[in-house]
């Protein structure tokens, strides 16, 4: 059982503001040593006010699923997907991939690498509706 909740912005995309909230269940699908899989399904309000005057704000059914697979003891890769139809109009959706290869490099630290792709079929005016992105973190753990 979790409640999921979430603040944030987005230049690119042109979101000046965004937050969403909702309730859930998810279930350890598979657990082993070292590879676990999670599958979750709840319902979230989303909310985007956007930097060309429109809003959305919506009800949306949420179906995800996590990968956690430790290679060895420096070497993880995880995988999470997201995806969101609209409770009203289910053809309308919002869908989130991403995948990330993390590697201790000292202690607490560790060098990530991630890919990320968003897509929303109504972004707002002038956005494509597929946003990819490669990023590279440094992380510390606490």
């Amino acid at each position: 059982l979790y409640n999921l909740g979430g603040v944030g912005y987005d230049q690119i995309r042109k979101i000046d503001f965004r937050y969403e909230v909702g309730p859930g269940l998810g279930y350890h699908f598979l657990t082993f040593t070292n590879f676990i899989m999670d599958l979750e399904a709840g319902i979230n309000y989303q909310a985007q006010y956007r930097s060309d005057n429109t809003s959305n704000e919506k009800f949306y059914y949420r179906l995800a699923e996590l990968i956690t697979w430790k290679f060895n003891k420096r070497l993880t890769f995880t995988q999470k997907a997201e995806y969101f139809p609209q409770v009203e109009e289910v053809s309308q959706y919002r869908a989130r991939i991403e995948a990330n290869l993390s590697y201790g490099i000292w202690g607490t630290i560790s060098l990530n690498v991630s890919l990320l792709d968003l897509y929303d079929t109504q972004p707002p005016s002038g956005v494509p509706k597929n946003d990819l992105q490669i990023r590279s973190s440094l992380g510390f753990t606490f």
